[in-house]
């Protein structure tokens, strides 16, 4: 999942953690509701364990890519005012010049 811009990223783990949560709730209410035998729990109990590893692995990930998304967008409205109070200096500087 290295391809792509930050955000389609972010939209692309999001999508997967709304998939692996709506898949632990089936799983839950299978456990509660249906008759099973001990190997077809134990198969579900299994399939439960993987898909919490997988939405914390998710939701790490999501914490990382959230931080790095803030961290561009505060060096780009930094970059930003840089440039505005460069232009700003410029243009007062020739404005007192041609006086």
């Amino acid at each position: 999942m290295v391809t792509g811009t930050i955000t389609q990223q972010i939209e692309d783990i999001e999508s997967e953690i709304k998939k692996n949560e709506t898949r632990l709730d089936v799983i839950e209410r299978m456990g509660r509701l249906t008759e099973m035998t001990d190997e077809e729990w134990s198969d579900l109990k299994k399939e439960k364990k993987s898909i919490e590893k997988k939405l914390h692995s998710s939701r790490k990930q999501l914490k990382q890519l959230r931080w790095e998304n803030w961290r561009s967008m505060v060096v780009s409205v930094l970059l930003l005012g840089i440039i505005y109070g460069g232009f700003v200096l410029f243009t007062n500087s020739r404005g007192e010049s041609s006086s």
